[in-house]
């Protein structure tokens, strides 16, 4: 607990000292909400000039994401080592975030040099994404391909809608999803919406539960430096529930709605049963589910909730009745036309 506070003072140390260094340059938006602070901060950003996609690498490998000579593999966590001179020939190679092939044929090569959305990859792992979406693998012991390399793992394989998919490491998530949520704002015509799979909802969870830390504020202002422009999702996370809904990075992913709220989680921390408080404004068939961190659904339950205040339950345990790990978890409550959001943490007894 006392780590968690230090964590937490930290973290919020960190972002005001980037509110503070970046004040200016958020000035026109700072009030906005919702599609007006969208649109404004599509103006912002969109002053980026650079056409050269081999300038973009030169920066990329030698000094952005370049540590003593080493660079990092974004999906395996492997490092390399690559001295001063290398501009991802071979391996490592250049993921784009949002792929190539998506791109809706207007400003191509701003696109394509966009150092926001570029990574440093293993290329076996760059090639094998190639350009599927983003999302959730439904089961990770029998996706089709299966990265066990050290220390993180990466997936492809299908998602709960049976589309091919693939999922970053946990440790990338958020970076993943801020770099998206960036190309969709900065770019017209542009869509999270590929090969049928809906992209931003597991980017929202992934945002919330992966927030930026100090070397994504640093490579921040690195592509700042290069492009003249921001990934204002990095410096301003709460900018994502401002647009899409929900409260700051440390609440909801989406929003509570008037007639369907959660008013109440206690104990939280748990350690075994959850008492989830609440109220409707009419009867209806509530459905509770609960996902763990990387947006897994791992439990739900229906019951007919009466209009007013209500209680349900969650025993820490999956469908199957096996006892979950300790970890945070999300608890969406659901009926026909509304929803409401919360996030719990799970502890050990002892």
């Amino acid at each position: 607990m006392f780590k968690n506070k230090i964590k937490s003072l930290l973290l919020l140390l960190l972002f005001s000292v980037a509110f503070y260094l970046n004040a200016d340059y958020y000035d026109s938006v700072i009030n906005l909400t919702g599609d007006d602070l969208f649109y404004g901060l599509r103006n912002l950003i969109s002053n980026n000039t650079n056409t050269s996609y081999d300038a973009s690498k030169v920066v990329l490998y030698q000094t952005l994401d370049n540590f003593n000579g080493y660079v990092t593999c974004v999906y395996t966590g492997q490092e390399y080592y690559v001295g001063f001179d290398y501009t991802g020939s071979t391996n490592p190679n250049t993921e784009h975030t949002y792929a190539q092939s998506w791109f809706n044929g207007t400003d191509t090569t701003k696109k394509k040099s966009d150092l926001h959305h570029l990574f440093i990859t293993n290329s076996v792992v760059n090639s094998s994404r190639g350009n599927y979406p983003f999302d959730v693998v439904a089961n990770h012991n029998t996706a089709n391909v299966y990265y066990t390399y050290t220390p993180w793992q990466s997936y492809r394989g299908y998602n709960a809608q049976n589309r091919m998919v693939f999922e970053p490491a946990d440790e990338f998530k958020g970076n993943i999803a801020r770099a998206l949520l960036y190309f969709y704002t900065r770019y017209s015509g542009e869509s999270l919406i590929q090969q049928n799979v809906d992209m931003l909802p597991t980017l929202l969870i992934w945002h919330n539960f992966d927030p930026p830390d100090a070397a994504e504020l640093t490579r921040n202002t690195g592509v700042f430096n290069y492009q003249n422009n921001r990934n204002p999702y990095i410096d301003h996370p709460e900018f994502v529930a401002k647009i899409w809904g929900g409260n700051d990075v440390e609440d909801a992913v989406l929003p509570v709605v008037p007639d369907l709220t959660i008013n109440a989680v206690y104990p939280n921390p748990f350690t075994s049963e959850l008492n989830i408080s609440i109220t409707t404004q009419k009867s209806a068939l509530l459905t509770t589910s609960v996902y763990n961190i990387k947006g897994q659904l791992i439990y739900s339950e229906s019951s007919v909730l009466i209009a007013g205040e209500n209680k349900v339950f969650w025993k820490g345990q999956d469908n199957k009745g096996q006892n979950t790990p300790a970890g945070i978890y999300l608890i969406k409550v659901q009926s026909a036309d509304k929803q409401a959001v919360t996030k719990v943490l799970k502890v050990f007894e002892g």
